[in-house]
């Protein structure tokens, strides 16, 4: 037979997970996330972060990432529709592997990029 001390438990574990939401949800985590992902995904061609110990296996690499957040036209939605699409409509010198992102690796991705954004 359950205590009422006992019964109370569960309740509270419930409600303790509704008070702390998962760490990927914020948008630091994102980022970070999204630094890694794109490390991992897009580091053999792109500089992905200026400090690193490895050179793009691509030569010449094509534009980092500071590169390209510093171009007028990577938006949020314009990334986003970048990174869903097959990538068949860029030229052969922009020819780039679709990278067949989940919706979240997306998310993550985005905001990474975003936070490369010069500050205006």
């Amino acid at each position: 037979m359950m205590t009422s001390r006992n019964s109370a438990l569960p309740i509270l574990i419930f409600l303790a997970g509704l008070a702390w939401p998962a760490q990927a949800e914020t948008p630091g985590n994102l980022i970070v996330a999204g630094r890694n992902l794109a490390g991992r995904v897009c580091g053999a061609c792109h500089v992905v972060e200026q400090k690193r110990d490895e050179l793009p296996v691509l030569a010449p690499p094509g534009p980092s990432f500071a590169v390209l957040a510093q171009r007028p036209q990577l938006t949020e939605a314009w990334l986003r529709e970048f990174l869903g699409s097959t990538h068949r409509n860029m030229g052969a010198h922009e020819a780039m592997p679709n990278p067949r992102l989940r919706d979240y690796q997306v998310d993550e991705i985005v905001a990474f990029m975003m936070s490369l954004k010069p500050a205006r």
